[in-house]
């Protein structure tokens, strides 16, 4: 059976994250008519706990924000403030687990309800210059493209929040890492998280100790977390798990061996006709094509800096003709050639090491 599918102009995005943004700015001055301006949005839709609206008017709203402001740095700045109990079910039902895997579980099950933009999955970090860590990996569900930076930062710095809220710890995330470039004026910022942030990566991930995972949580409380269970999922049911067509071409070319796939494959495994998928990335502001460069780099980065596979085999995982190609894809992606890349991991690798 298919999961429900949204895309950014349907309303399905709650108002948790906007309504704080929105309270904060206000209380430091900034009037919300100049914030909600081409937005289309008012004060009461944005204070509305069953008000949804598509992803074209927040980001109107978070572009305004950064430029009334003038804080390029705004989502990380922002997420420092935000209060964990403004997630609402899904962070008192964590805070209710008996350990911290068993919190972040229930994360992991139910952060869309929140927050359906993200996809948030706890990964081992398998391969890297630390070792004894988890991750917690984030990735959207259709392109932020000019909110990247904004959307991101405020995740991992929101979602460290709630970590540190759960175990009642002054410090929970080592590192994270980020898709996106640094951006400059970012080190008045660093100083100000609690944990390192590495740019340019191949995926959005915030880590923290394994061995975190069996801790006990101060706030465990087994009666009111199985009543916070049932309602989460009856709440998951109402809105019937949402993606996003975007999110099942990316978990589809994440698990297939090769990426030598065709979109008429995907199309089909999805339950799409060939058209009627293109027409649906399409509406997502994205194509096959780009997904899978996505894909490819993501995949290209994790097997250059963590495995010592010949780059001959690599292209030929990643779908690639010949090395060449490969190397001026990877080129375009990076500004590096894959063993330029691989280069520089090791010594990342070595550095983190002494």
């Amino acid at each position: 059976m298919r999961l429900k599918t949204f895309t950014p102009d349907e309303p399905a995005l709650p108002m948790n994250y906007p309504g704080f943004v929105l309270r904060s700015l206000r209380e430091d001055g900034y009037p919300a008519s100049a914030l909600l301006t081409n937005t289309g949005l008012n004060e009461k839709q944005l204070e509305d706990p069953h008000f949804r609206c598509g992803f074209q008017p927040l980001r109107r709203f978070f572009l305004n924000a950064i430029a009334h402001t003038n804080d390029p740095h705004l989502g990380a700045h922002l997420a420092l403030k935000f209060d964990p109990a403004y997630v609402g079910l899904p962070s008192y039902t964590a805070m209710n687990a008996a350990c911290f895997q068993d919190g972040l579980e229930v994360l992991e099950q139910f952060f869309f309800l929140t927050f359906p933009a993200f996809d948030f999955s706890l990964v081992d970090s398998c391969c890297g210059p630390e070792t004894g860590e988890m991750a917690i990996r984030l990735r959207s569900k259709f392109p932020f493209r000019e909110i990247e930076y904004f959307g991101f930062s405020s995740a991992l710095v929101a979602i460290n929040g709630l970590l540190k809220a759960m175990l009642r710890s002054d410090q929970v995330a080592t590192r994270a890492e980020t898709t996106v470039k640094q951006p400059d004026g970012w080190s008045d910022v660093a100083q100000k998280l609690g944990f390192a942030v590495r740019f340019e990566a191949s995926e959005n991930r915030l880590l923290f100790p394994k061995d975190l995972l069996t801790q006990p949580l101060p706030g465990s409380d087994p009666i009111n977390h199985a009543q916070l269970l049932v309602l989460c999922a009856q709440f998951a049911a109402g809105v019937s798990q949402v993606t996003t067509p975007v999110a099942q071409v990316m978990a589809l070319l994440e698990g297939s061996e090769s990426l030598s796939v065709q979109i008429s494959e995907v199309a089909e495994e999805l339950g799409y006709s060939e058209r009627g998928l293109r027409r649906q990335l399409d509406r997502c502001g994205t194509s096959f094509r780009t997904l899978l460069d996505q894909a490819r780099e993501q995949r290209a980065r994790a097997l250059l800096s963590g495995t010592s596979q010949p780059i001959k085999s690599i292209t030929s995982i990643l779908g690639f003709e010949s090395s060449s190609n490969f190397a001026r894809s990877f080129k375009r992606w990076t500004g590096l050639t894959p063993k330029a890349f691989r280069d520089q991991a090791h010594v990342r690798e070595a550095s983190g090491r002494k």
